[in-house]
């Protein structure tokens, strides 16, 4: 810092390209504070360190942060400065240089940054080398793994077509080349996968693309040497320029320069940097055509979207299975040994390549940690009087699945069933719902939510994220979540989400459950207006855990839902099972009939407005009444 003559230096976490994975090489933040949650950012003075990060984070930050020596800032949390207040108020007047390696800091960090520090309180902004990189001397090695095709028949839509829709998209809004780095566009453009990236079939790269695309080829930077031959002969058969990963910079210098090309797309998901060289007057902010494109699935995708979800609920069910009978033989199974006998199951499955993340695998307390991983050291053991949450995924090549449940092999307490039960009703609401075409996610954010808010519960995540196509397990502009976002888009027919809210309470237990849902046309009965509706299909083939179900709680539709569900569930995975009678006893145990039960309640821990009100009315009703009885006596005693 000295030497680049810097007061602070920020520390982001992912990797040029905004990944949300980054290879082993890029996890620079990690191998500095110890911290591994995929949101974080981190700061040094000369004097102090400090970690900002959000409420998905904070127990994981505690326990993996050297506390000692680096401050935990609890992002948005009552009287937790930001990172630019922060800054402002540590900075003398003598000492304002803040060191920033913009190709891994974001646009909308640098130009809230530009504002907040540089113009409003004289902090200069410097952009500097890695830092980072230059102490770090048992650096892992730069990825070589092969980059190979992906078929057209799991793709369905070649190159050419793909760059039609860019081009159209880049038309309509007066564009004449966009820059893309975010990589699952590139690989979904080129209809090429990597191993570059860990749980993504990704590859370092970016890309120009040209309105007219024909005459002005389409250029890809990657590391060529990592090209297969079937991959080099897709890409010459398609006219694309591919060139090596450094090339870029010197290309897009050669785009920028070039007068014909009035105006250049970036999105926000590039880097400061790219954002820095390109002049204002040539500069169009706004989302990526090829992410909006992509996002929509092409019949193919759609197909393999459902298709896969047999064979990932198959794996699931014979690890539910195997797992209930480890634990009823009272034999012991802790987190880890857990996840890795799923991966087993999911190993068997066709098309089946690796995880789409990092096994949430929460036994427990554990499960209120939202993005807990587990490691050998500190596993947990799963116990029968415990909730155990199993977030998992696949990559698979037809299709990326990400699903939830929460479980429970002995006799859940009243609060975990209740708070289960609310947790579901909202997976049920928010997957019934139909809603006008041009409907944004947080409109409807709220039907997950409205049942927890009754015994007031919540859940501090979205609640639905976009889900790729053998590409990212988190893909925009979609998304449902209770807070506005510049660059979400309306859900429209053949994006796929998550429906998945949660209740997290902490030191204590976790719930969550997650389904893949499918946007599909809603063909309504009557339709007065003439107004093209939407729905959700839900595509997950997975039963809900019947034993913290508290059908009190339910409402006859709901319960009516949940049972076509589960009979839906039964006769698809029944026959898939083969003779696994484990996986089969387990299946119907929990595919059986809701039955009506008595309504329960939980005393709340700290009383609710609707509470005071009650009390507050009885109390008055019984002053009124004592009141009335004095006044007889009175008058009788008088007169």
């Amino acid at each position: 810092m000295r030497k680049a003559n810097i007061d602070a230096y920020i520390i982001f976490a992912g990797d040029e390209h905004g990944s949300g994975y980054t290879e082993a090489a890029d996890k620079k933040r990690d191998w500095l504070t110890g911290f591994q949650g995929s949101a974080g950012t981190a700061v040094v003075t000369t004097d102090k360190a400090a970690l900002w990060t959000d409420s998905r984070y904070f127990q994981q930050a505690e326990e993996q942060l050297d506390c000692k020596n680096w401050l935990l800032m609890k992002d948005r949390q009552k009287d937790v400065p930001t990172i630019n207040k922060w800054l402002i108020s540590v900075l003398t007047a003598t000492r304002k240089n803040v060191g920033v390696t913009t190709r891994f800091a974001t646009v909308n960090w640098w130009t809230t940054a530009l504002d907040e520090l540089q113009k409003n309180n004289n902090i200069t902004l410097v952009s500097v080398d890695d830092l980072v990189v230059k102490i770090w001397t048992n650096r892992p090695p730069l990825s070589t793994q092969p980059i190979v095709i992906h078929s057209f028949k799991y793709a369905g839509e070649d190159i050419n077509s793909k760059l039609n829709k860019t081009s159209g998209e880049l038309r309509r809004v007066n564009v004449q080349s966009v820059i893309i780095s975010a990589l699952d566009e590139t690989a979904w453009l080129f209809n090429l996968r990597g191993k570059d990236i860990p749980y993504n079939p990704f590859f370092k790269s970016y890309a120009i693309v040209h309105v007219n695309y024909s005459t002005d080829k389409p250029e890809l930077f990657l590391n060529v040497s990592q090209l297969d031959s079937e991959a080099r002969t897709q890409l010459d058969a398609a006219g694309i320029r591919y060139q090596n990963y450094n090339m870029f910079w010197t290309r897009i210098n050669s785009t920028i320069e070039n007068s014909t090309i009035k105006k250049i797309l970036i999105s926000s998901k590039v880097s400061a940097a790219i954002y820095s060289v390109i002049p204002n007057e040539k500069l169009s902010l706004q989302n990526s055509p090829v992410q909006r494109i992509k996002a929509k699935k092409n019949p193919v995708e759609r197909q393999g979207m459902r298709a896969c979800q047999l064979r990932d609920a198959v794996a699931r069910m014979k690890h539910l299975g195997w797992l209930e009978k480890q634990l009823n033989n009272n034999i012991k199974i802790n987190e880890t040994e857990s996840a890795a006998k799923l991966l087993e199951y999911q190993k068997l499955q066709a098309e089946f390549q690796y995880p789409s993340f990092s096994t949430i695998s929460a036994a427990g307390d554990r499960a209120a940690v939202v993005h807990y991983s587990p490691v050998p050291e500190t596993a947990r053991e799963i116990r029968k009087d415990q909730i155990y949450l199993l977030d998992a995924g696949g990559q698979y090549s037809d299709c990326t699945t990400d699903i939830t449940r929460t479980h429970h092999f002995g006799r859940p307490t009243t609060l975990e069933r209740r708070a289960y039960t609310r947790v579901l009703q909202g997976v049920v609401d928010l997957a019934s719902t139909v809603f006008p075409e041009n409907t944004y996610g947080r409109s409807l954010d709220h039907l997950a939510r409205m049942h927890l808010f009754k015994d007031g519960m919540i859940y501090g995540h979205g609640t639905g994220h976009g889900i790729g196509h053998y590409l990212s397990v988190h893909e925009g502009p979609q998304n449902i979540a209770d807070q506005y976002n510049q660059y979400e888009e309306p859900l429209a027919e053949g994006m796929f989400v998550s429906d998945e809210p949660g209740f997290y309470k902490n030191n204590d237990f976790g719930i969550r459950i997650e389904n893949d849902v499918e946007v599909v046309v809603a063909n309504n009965k009557s339709n007065y207006t003439q107004t093209r509706f939407l729905k959700f299909n839900t595509i997950t083939i997975l039963p809900y855990e019947r034993s913290l179900i508290d059908t009190s709680l339910l409402t006859k539709e709901q319960i009516q839902i949940i049972d076509e569900y589960h009979s839906s569930v039964y006769d698809r995975l029944k026959d898939s099972l083969g003779d696994d009678t484990d996986a089969l006893s387990a299946l119907q145990t929990r595919t059986s009939k809701l039955e009506p039960e008595p309504p329960t309640s939980v005393a709340p821990t700290q009383p609710t407005s609707a509470a005071i009100t009650t009390a507050h009315t009885l109390i008055q009703t019984m002053l009124n009444s004592i009141l009335t009885i004095l006044f007889i006596i009175i008058s009788i005693y008088l007169f």
